[in-house]
Order: structure tokens, then sequence, then C-alpha cells
């Protein structure tokens, strides 16, 4: 697997990662031996993450940084819409006990509507049609979702050389 597809796969775990509680702060930050100071743990910084995957990506495809400017915000597109979608799962919405209840708040409209999902079919109650109803407001999100990553896709993959696309490919960034 190229280095991009273990970036990526990295971006993927912390993503899930971030909507649960703990695991949401930065693991090499706590007060034990070696661990700098203060006792206490730093948050995890996504920008910070995000601008460490887009340098990566920028080195594996190997573009100047000439190249980087035109394709660096068609790269970041498809990782937000990405995010956007895999977040529209649920996996970001649910609310457990306990943990950071700020990291699981929701963000963009698809997150939300996930978000009232969930709390509908937590009530047992629920009228039908209101689930019904709901449910649907995500499924057409979420196709609306959809359609913007594959013209993000698409609009990147006009940029890319056939071995930038493969590598693109190959680490899931494009299908």
């Amino acid at each position: 697997m190229s280095r991009i597809g273990y970036v990526l796969g990295a971006a993927v775990l912390i993503c899930l990662s971030s909507g649960f509680g703990g695991w949401a702060e930065d693991a090499g930050g706590g007060g034990g031996a070696g661990g700098g100071g203060g006792g206490g743990r730093r948050q995890w910084d996504p920008a910070q993450f995000q601008q460490r995957m887009l340098d990566r990506v920028k080195e594996d495809l190997a573009v100047t940084d000439e190249d980087w400017k035109a394709l660096q915000p068609k790269v970041d597109a498809v990782q937000k819409l990405s995010m956007q979608l895999r977040a529209g799962t649920g996996m970001f919405g649910r609310r457990r006990g306990g943990g950071n209840q700020d990291a699981a708040q929701p963000k963009t409209d698809l997150e939300k509507k996930v978000q009232e999902l969930q709390t509908l079919i937590e009530n047992k109650d629920a009228d039908p049609k209101a689930v019904k109803d709901k449910l649907k407001e995500v499924r057409d999100l979420r196709e609306k979702v959809r359609a913007d990553l594959k013209k993000a896709q698409d609009e990147l993959r006009e940029l890319l050389t056939p071995r930038q696309e493969a590598q693109l490919v190959l680490a899931g960034w494009l299908d």
C-alpha cells in the first residue's frame, strides 16, 4: 500500500475516533514519563493533521509547488466531502454516555439530519411517519453529498497524470 493509502487510512481512523469522547485527544500529550509538561492531555488538532496529510499527498504525487497550487484545493475538496459522507453514516452523531460531547456535535447539514434521525429512533414511541420523513431527508442529503464528491473527484482527476490518478485510486481518494 502506498503512503497515501496509509495517510488516508489514518485520517479515516482519526475522523471516526473524533466522534467518540476522549479518543479525540492527542495520545502523544500526557503527563507520564517522557510526556511533556503539565500532566494534561493535548487536544487533537484536526487542522494540523489535515495539513500534514495534504503535505504527504503532495510529496507522494511528486508535484511542484506551482502544480500543487492548482491541485491542493481539489484534493482538499475531495477530502472534506469524503469525510462528510462518512460522517453521514451516523458514526459521528451518536450520543453515548461520557466523553467530550462537543466532539460529537454535528457540523454539517448531513450530520445534523443523521443526529435527528438517531434521536427519533432512540424514542420507541416516535411516529413512524416522522421516522420515514427524516430517513428520506438523510438519504436525499447523502445523495447530494455523493454527487458533490463525484464532481470534486472528476475535477481533481482532470489535473492528474495517469500515474497520479492511479495512486489516488489505490489510496481510495478516487473511484
